[in-house]
């Protein structure tokens, strides 16, 4: 059932923008009134301010879905007078379809979420009050990319809109969302760069006019402020100017990221501005050679970074300005010099943060797995292809233009011929489309890791970059890239290629001394990022890599340990950085650098002592003391440093010096450690993850969940049963677990079995934590069992039958202990029984 909620309210702004000479830009973001569903003139709005998205909880929420469909979002726009000006609405995103009205006529519609669009309202202003609808819809819609992705297609108007208002005579405000200049810079050395500009202009008479061309330095010096003569036809006009050329430039470099400044104008005789816009301008020159990588300004530079999706929690994609650029500054602070944008064309803040920064980056459109073969799929990619070079043309900062994804992952080449057939030959039309807009810059296809397949069919072939995204040591078993690289330089030896993608998942909640692949422990992912980063840092003919993903971001269809998120990043969805954000700036910054693993991890309790310490540094050498006591280093090798520590009860001060050329690096930590025997459990909680390799620590309870272990004549330990492993990767379960935020506990458990405790004679509450997370078992094949205490059945024939599948519950039960401790183990009646999580506490 759609659910309705009802707006209008009318927000008036008064704008009287003939007093500004040339452009004048103004933002439409506040005073809107939003409606989910149809609109009605008789219903009540809710008041909100742009940028804004509607899809900010149900994506996360356990029902699944999120609403795709229709929303209308309503202001009111005042005008003093629009006689001899030209006014225009910028939209830089609305996903996905939008239809613009004003005064209750169709100004404008824009097919794509992640491009801007232009439309001319002159014609439908008048004086005074004006209404301004817009309708949104992010349906499903088969003829418009992404058809599917592993991300959330929020709707709404996300980004930022804005009204422009410039003379009759002005630059040429397109179809395709530019404003009409283009600037290329076709030779560029040490000694001389040259400037070309593109620029279309119209104008609504025949008459003379100027274009002037003002250039600042980096410094902001005046390089030169030149005119030329224009002689306009009422219409469009394409001019083609060559500015003066450049001596000793200031050339731009991730490492020094010089801009320079071009103000262009369109002048009438008396040299009245009537349009204007100002420009960066980055003097640059690339190339990627297949064996040697990628050279800038004549520089070989190995390009590392990150892919970024651009959600934010409670916002979806409808970012701020400053949240769009803090992200840019994570990227650039980890000693990145590269950024893909993931599958989608970004916010014009994230561009402009790169060109300000230095970070050379990727730009795609979202032609992600899969297309429809029609024409009119066919036309909205390629115009979208359009859109997104020309919008972002001018940026120095982007260096390759992408244009599909993964197309042929679960398809086979016998199987699937006609449909790859028709991704190929499409993939060929992009190419083309792309070099004529464009050549100046490098395209590239990026594929998932299946080398013979897109090799045969032909799509490693086309375009000038080959981008793989390639996760072994995750979705493959093998750990590190290294073969599959040398495979594809062996078959394909006069491609340049990079790694667009390669990722592990890690929940911040789980740490694990052994870890496993698909654990989601902060420890898996180092060991993941740590053999990758070796293998491509080993490789020249690599030119680069892109970690997938700088953030956590949400997607709908996962239910990994946390819901409905991606967890690869190398920072949380929240912002807060992981340890392999770390490992990197290790690797990748030019400064003296030493941080310790898990440094947020102060308060520990564990069954054993000894405990792997790990710190990630660029020095030469680096030495631990802990308790005034130094340790020996167990390995120091690729930035990565490990250490076996015997933990005291209590406060452990950690120290650590690394030493480098020149200086000397130190930092302290302390560790508040608790070593679980029958004394910790006498006045604390035991709590035990069954079937887990991981630590989990819960942030809501402030308590740690123990990963099980064999008993031995010990405190505690499991004898008997088997993990519930149903993967060929990790363990448990990879499902959403209802009514709760602890899923970890829920996802793993062990069948059948017995465990013992080691407890001293009392009361204790004993907490039984279940859920069936076997997808064979319902409620007609369910499990029956007892549930015995010291070999007394404590609760009889319990039926997990009777619970709903992959739903959290538990059982308390208190019970006495005498001299022998306490063993917990099953009678099976029906199916094998399953546990999922203990907790002991003594009364």
């Amino acid at each position: 059932m759609r659910i309705l909620l009802v707006l209008i309210f009318i927000s008036v702004f008064n704008y009287d923008l003939n007093a500004q000479k040339g452009r004048f830009k103004q933002s439409l973001n506040d005073n809107w009134t939003f409606h989910l569903g149809e609109f009605s003139d008789s219903s009540d709005g809710e008041r909100i301010n742009l940028p804004h998205s509607w899809n900010i909880k149900d994506p996360f929420d356990e029902e699944k879905g999120y609403y795709r469909g229709e929303s209308w979002y309503v202001r009111s726009l005042e005008v003093k007078s629009n006689e001899s000006k030209k006014w225009f609405l910028h939209f830089e995103g609305v996903n996905q379809v939008a239809e613009v009205y004003v005064n209750g006529d169709l100004a404008g519609k824009h097919i794509g979420g992640y491009t801007a669009f232009n439309v001319d309202i002159s014609d439908l202003l008048k004086e005074g009050e004006n209404e301004l609808k817009v309708k949104v819809d992010n349906s499903y819609d088969e003829h418009i990319v992404p058809l599917k992705g592993d991300f959330n297609f929020y709707g709404g108007i996300y980004r930022d809109v804005w009204l422009i208002s410039t003379s009759k005579t002005h630059f040429n405000f397109s179809e395709y969302g530019d404003f009409g200049v283009f600037i290329s810079t076709p030779k560029v050395s040490e000694e001389l760069a040259e400037i070309k500009v593109k620029s279309t202009i119209i104008s609504n008479k025949d008459s003379k006019s100027k274009i002037s061309y003002k250039l600042l330095s980096p410094d902001k010096e005046l390089i030169f402020n030149e005119k030329h003569e224009l002689t306009l036809k009422a219409g469009k006009q394409t001019f083609n100017h060559a500015l003066p050329e450049i001596e000793n430039p200031q050339l731009w470099h991730p490492d020094s990221p010089n801009l320079y400044q071009l103000e262009i104008s369109i002048l009438d005789q008396q040299d009245q501005i009537l349009d204007h816009q100002i420009i960066p301008i980055g003097l640059r020159w690339f190339k990627f050679d297949p064996n040697e990588g990628f050279f800038i300004n004549g520089e070989h530079l190995k390009l590392m970074g990150t892919n970024r999706h651009q959600d934010y929690p409670s916002k979806g994609n409808a970012l701020s300005d400053q949240r769009h650029i803090n992200d840019v500054k994570m990227i650039k602070a980890m000693g990145s010099n590269f950024f893909r944008t993931a599958h989608y064309p970004q916010d014009p803040a994230v561009l402009r943060a790169s060109d300000q920064l230095g970070l050379l980056v990727s730009m795609e459109i979202p032609l992600d797995h899969d297309i429809t073969d029609s024409e009119v799929f066919y036309e909205n990619s390629k115009h979208m292809m359009v859109e997104m070079i020309r919008q972002y043309y001018n940026h120095p900062s982007i260096i390759i233009w992408a244009y599909m994804n993964e197309m042929l992952l679960g398809r086979q080449s016998d199987r699937d011929k006609e449909i790859i057939t028709k991704i190929v030959d499409f993939a060929q039309v992009l190419e083309d489309l792309t070099r004529e807009e464009d050549s100046t810059r490098y395209t590239m296809i990026p594929n998932h890791g299946a080398l013979q397949l897109y090799h045969e069919a032909g799509l490693t072939e086309i375009p000038m970059l080959v981008g793989w995204n390639l996760y072994f040591g995750w979705y493959e078993e093998q750990l590190g890239a290294g073969s599959f690289l040398d495979d594809f330089h062996e078959l394909v030896p006069d491609k340049p290629m990079l790694i667009t993608e390669f990722g592990a998942g890690a929940d911040p909640r789980i740490h694990s001394f052994n870890p496993l692949r698909f654990d989601f422990s902060i420890e898996w992912q180092i060991q993941y990022h740590q053999q990758n980063l070796i293998d491509i840092m080993e490789r020249s003919f690599v030119a680069g890599a892109a970690v997938w993903n700088l953030a956590d971001f949400g997607s709908e269809n996962r239910n990994d340990a946390v819901p409905k998120i991606n967890s690869k990043g190398l920072i949380g969805f929240d912002r807060k950085p992981k340890n392999s954000y770390f490992l990197y700036q290790s690797w990748l910054k030019n400064e003296p650098y030493l941080k310790m693993a898990s440094c947020d991890w102060v308060r520990r309790e564990a069954f054993e002592a000894t405990q792997p310490i790990q710190f990630f540094t660029n020095g030469n050498s680096i030495q631990l003391t802990v308790n005034n006591q130094k340790v020996n280093v167990q390995s120091f090798e690729n930035h990565l440093a490990e250490w076996k520590v015997n933990l005291q009860n209590g406060i452990n001060t950690l120290e650590a010096e690394a030493k480098f050329q020149d200086t000397i690096i130190t930092q302290k930590h302390i560790i508040d450690f608790s070593l679980i025997d029958s004394t910790w459990i006498s006045s604390n909680t035991l709590l035990v993850n069954c079937g887990a390799n991981f630590f989990f620590n819960d942030p809501i309870e402030n308590v740690t969940w123990q990963p099980e272990k064999a008993f031995q004549n010990k405190l505690f330990g499991y004898k008997g049963g088997e993990i519930f492993q149903p993967r060929d990767r990790g363990i448990g379960t990879d499902r959403q677990i209802f009514l709760t935020q602890n899923d970890p506990l829920y996802q793993t458990a062990r069948v059948g079995g017995e465990y013992k405790f080691d407890l001293t004679e009392g009361q204790y509450v004993v907490v039984l934590h279940f859920a069936e997370i076997d997808k064979n078992y319902n409620k007609e094949k369910s499990r029956i069992f007892d549930i015995l205490f010291n070999d007394l059945v404590v609760l009889e024939d319990f039926d997990l039958g009777q619970i709903e599948k992959f739903t959290a519950y538990s059982k308390k039960i208190i019970t006495q202990v005498e001299d022998r401790g306490l063993a917990i183990s099953f009678s099976a009646k029906k199916g094998e029984p399953i546990l999922n999580a203990i907790e002991i506490r003594k009364l």
